[in-house]
Formats: structure tokens, sequence, C-alpha cells
């Protein structure tokens, strides 16, 4: 058989594998070592080899490029939950949500979509926010008895539009292409407008159809939220904060100043977003707290930056075997424009890696070149990949949507069809309007 078809043969075995072991729950740095060691083997290249030069390259070679962005990600988000400044914007947006007749259920689900929209654009991880944004949802689903399954409603702020589509977010996956394409965070904006617009407008009405489903049939925070009330622990109720909405934000737009307005790297910006919440609120009493939330921060970051080299690694040794020759021949035979290619590339591997991040760079790291060829504008192939990223990633099997249903105490079964329709649908059909659009002229 051709050494080239034994190849893919190799990295198709792995890639389920790969899917499969995530899905497990098995971590993604051990899952991605054994399927490295598949592709060697069907590939005719030493495994050790593999190993140590191809996977451990590429891992150290991210490591590298991220750690200070996600160590300062991470210590950020832990300076405003630190000082209340997020339970803070969250109870302001959950007292709104009271103040509409009629149409307080509605305007309750999509103020935690907004919660989690303020947050991440913000620049706080969306894995860090949850523990604020899921227990003030839960007292007010109880108290406006809303069926708790809606609570994943959420994602319409937490995965669509605030972490890939509007221009200068601070989120990852609005700063991986800048590295590949020469770009700045708010490269395409009047696309990555125009794609959020779209994403808003169907988003609302899906969650609009749910409200309305649940009204006529009578349901109530139970039975979905049954589980949740069971093992509710009143200690992890959040002690409400009141204090100046601009004062909370206050350290957020400091970041986007400096990111978008400055033109500073994102590292600078975290740092000076970081600072600003010090300095802002009490110092004295946030010094006192440093050491605690450095060791967070670097426990928080490392978890989340070893599963990104891990996959990267795993990415790098696909493209280093010939059967990718074979892969990049199937990608020209995708129907469609260049931009549609760019659409189903990235999806795919978003998909496959569980990640909108990860999957993102593994397709970087081996087709960047490629895209570039094509004549896309660099700008508009920032926005299009990292709208693209964002599509098949939360799929069943992702990690991050797994820790979201445990912590949530909710089943796939009653809650899921939410994250479908809003982060997968939705956003896939958002990728393909993006690609069209970038087809017929708009890439600016």
């Amino acid at each position: 058989m051709n050494p080239e078809i034994v190849s893919l043969i190799g990295i198709i075995i792995a890639t389920i594998i790969f899917v499969i072991g995530i899905f497990r729950g098995y971590h993604i740095a051990a899952v991605s070592l054994v399927c490295v060691g598949i592709i060697a083997l069907f590939s005719g290249v030493g495994i050790i080899e593999s190993l140590t030069n191809v996977w451990a390259t590429k891992f150290a070679g991210v490591y590298k490029a991220y750690f200070l962005l996600f160590f300062f990600s991470a210590l950020f988000a832990k300076s405003l939950g630190d000082t209340g400044a997020a339970s803070a914007i969250a109870f302001k947006l959950a007292k709104l949500a009271r103040l509409w007749p009629k149409h307080e259920k509605l305007m309750a689900v999509l103020s935690i979509g907004l919660m989690y929209a303020i947050f991440t654009y913000g620049g706080i991880s969306v894995f860090v926010v949850v523990f604020t944004v899921l227990y003030i949802a839960k007292d007010l689903f109880t108290e406006l008895n809303i069926p708790w399954k809606l609570y994943t409603c959420g994602a319409i702020g937490s995965s669509t539009f605030t972490v890939a589509m509007l221009p200068g977010s601070p989120q990852l996956t609005n700063l991986i292409p800048m590295e590949y394409f020469g770009t700045d965070a708010m490269a395409a904006p009047v696309l990555g407008i125009v794609c959020s617009i779209i994403t808003i407008i169907l988003s609302v009405m899906w969650i609009n159809y749910q409200v309305k489903k649940c009204e006529k049939t009578g349901e109530g925070f139970e039975p979905s939220g049954t589980a949740l009330l069971r093992s509710w622990d009143s200690k992890n109720d959040v002690a409400r904060v009141d204090m100046p909405l601009w004062k909370c934000l206050f350290p957020s737009i400091v970041l986007m100043v400096v990111l978008n307005v400055f033109d500073a790297s994102p590292v600078a910006a975290l740092l000076s977003g970081t600072i600003a919440s010090y300095i802002l609120f009490n110092p004295v009493k946030q010094w006192e707290k440093i050491k605690p939330a450095i060791h967070t921060a670097v426990s928080n970051s490392n978890q989340a930056i070893v599963a990104l080299a891990a996959a990267s690694g795993f990415g790098g040794m696909v493209a280093s075997v010939s059967g990718f020759q074979l892969i990049l021949a199937a990608l020209d035979k995708v129907p469609g424009s260049p931009a549609f290619q760019v659409a189903v590339s990235v999806n795919v591997a978003a998909g496959f890696a569980a990640s909108s991040s990860t999957g993102l760079r593994m397709t970087l790291d081996i087709l960047a070149d490629k895209f570039i060829a094509t004549g896309i504008a660099p700008a508009a192939l920032h926005r299009l990949s990292a709208i693209s990223s964002i599509g098949l990633d939360t799929l069943p099997h992702s990690p991050a949507l797994a820790n979201s249903f445990y912590m949530s105490k909710l089943s796939y079964k009653d809650a899921y069809i939410n994250n479908f329709m809003l982060s997968v649908v939705i956003t896939l059909i958002v990728a393909i309007i993006a690609s069209i659009l970038v087809t017929v002229g708009l890439t600016f």
C-alpha cells in the first residue's frame, strides 16, 4: 500500500482516538502523546524521536509564546474576583432583568448571556467567571421560577460573538491569528460587527422560542434544577456586592484601551488592567492577597496552556508526516471559494480538538501559509478563521462544556440543545455567511 495512504490511515485513527480520549475525560496531554505514537508507527518514523523532537518542540514553542498571556489573564481575572467587581457587575445586570413585567423571564435568561458577554469581552476568562455567574443565575432563576435548563442559553455571551467576532476582543481566539497574519486585535472590524449582529439576532430568536415554549408547558425551575438544589451548599452563595459600575468596568476599559488604542501587546494590556485593578480597589488590602492570587493564577494558567500546547504538539506531528500531503490535497477539493475552505478547515480542526483556541492554533500551524496564498486580505483571514473556530468546538466531547454541565448539575439530555443551537448551529451559519461576505469583498 502507498506509504502516504498508510500514514493518512494512522492520522485518521489517531484523530478518532484523540476525540474519544478527550470525551472520556482523559487529560489531553496524555491523549496527544498516545496519538503521536500511533501516527509515528503508521508513518514509519521513530516514536521516541517524534515525541522528543516533533511533539516536545512544538509544545515548548507554544508554552513559551503564551505563558505570560495566560498568566496575566488569570491574574487579571483573580483581581476582579477578589475585589468583588465581577460580582457587582453580575448583580446589577440581574437587578435589571427584574424590571421588565411580563418579560422578566426572557430578560433574566438574556441577562445571563449579557453577564458572560461583558466579562469575556472585558478580558476575564469564561473558566473563571462561571463561578460567579452560576451562583447568581441560580438565585435569579429560582426567584422567577425559570427552568434551570435555560441557564445554558448563557452560551450566547460565553462562546460566540465576544470571543471571536467583535474586534478588539482580548480573548485568545481573537489573539492567535495575529501571530500568523501580522494583524492586530481590531482586524476586519466591519466584518466582525456584521457577524456579531447576525449572531445576536439569531440567538435572541432561539432563546425567546425556548422561554415561550417553557411558559406554555408551565415548566418551572424544576425538574431540570432538582439535582442542583439537592447538591447545593449555602457556602456557595455569592455575597451581594454594590459598587459603582464605572469602577467595576474601569480595569477592563484600561485593558481594552492599551490593547487597541495604544496597540500594545496583549500581555502589556493585561498587565495594565491588573495594575489598574489593584490600584483602584484598595491597593494595601489587595497586596495582602497577592501571594494566593499568584498561586491561583499560575495553577489556572498552567492547566490551560498545557492543554493548548499538547494539542499543538499533536497538530505538529500530523503536519510532519507524509499522509498530511493527502489532507492538503483534499482541502483543495472542498467545494466553494477559498474563504469557504478556510471556514471548513478551521471548524473541522476545532471539532477534533474540542477547543476553539486549540483547533485554531493547530490549523494555522499547518495551513496559514496556504491561506495567505489564496490572496484573501490578512485582516479578513484573521476574522474569518477566528469566527470559524467557535462552531464545532462545543460538540458534546468538549472538556469545557463537560465542566460546565458538571458544575450546573444539568444533563446533556435536558440542556445541551441550547449549546448546540447557540454555539454550534448558529456559529456555523455565521461562519458560512462570513465566508460569503469575504468572497464578495467585505474584507475590512
